[in-house]
């Protein structure tokens, strides 16, 4: 483990499988564990190093999120 949270986190490309996400999509890992999948590098990326991005995805209630769309 890593005192600094974001250096904990990393991206990587998915392999496309027979029941898997299409091509183009990510997963963000955090210690080697797949922790969220995203369709492009850019949000992948934001979210493996920006944690105000990672907070804003997890917390509220799920009204709230569709009343700010």
């Amino acid at each position: 483990m890593t005192e600094d949270p974001n250096e904990a986190y990393e991206v990587a490309p998915i392999e496309p499988g027979l029941h898997g996400p299409p091509k183009g999509w990510w997963t963000v890992k955090r210690n080697g564990l797949p922790v969220r999948h995203f369709p492009g590098k850019e949000k992948a990326e934001r979210y493996a190093t920006d944690p105000e991005y990672r907070a804003s995805l997890v917390t509220g209630k799920a009204w709230e999120k569709a009343k700010r769309k």
